[in-house]
């Protein structure tokens, strides 16, 4: 399945599947996933991508006005597996903070699940 994925898209997919618990081995196919749509260095600059940690947890904060071009990327069926079971299984969606980015992404996954 081909994404097209912006920043956000992006940075907020690599910290949810870094959120997930599971096994070895599910841990290194999330590491290739996360590793293919990580921001580059020149992204990130592009962007203000600053790291910091906030009450104990690494947070990836970057400046909003601020944006690059979406990218596509190819994904297996059994990665989008992986992306599907992240998605479901978080629990800290923000109706309103987290639409921009998640909206797209769930049409994108789940569009033959919702007709």
């Amino acid at each position: 399945m081909k994404l097209t994925l912006d920043h956000t898209q992006r940075l907020n997919l690599h910290a949810l599947l870094g959120a997930q618990r599971t096994d070895v081995g599910s841990i290194r196919a999330i590491w290739s996933i996360q590793d293919r749509v990580a921001l580059d260095a020149d992204e990130e600059t592009a962007v203000e991508v600053q790291r910091e940690v906030v009450a104990g947890q690494d947070r990836v904060v970057w400046n909003p006005a601020l944006s690059i071009q979406a990218k596509e990327f190819e994904f297996t069926d059994a990665e989008v597996a992986r992306i599907k079971t992240a998605l479901q299984s978080w629990d800290s969606y923000g109706a309103g903070v987290d639409r921009n980015w998640l909206e797209p992404l769930l049409r994108s996954l789940f569009s033959t699940e919702l007709r």
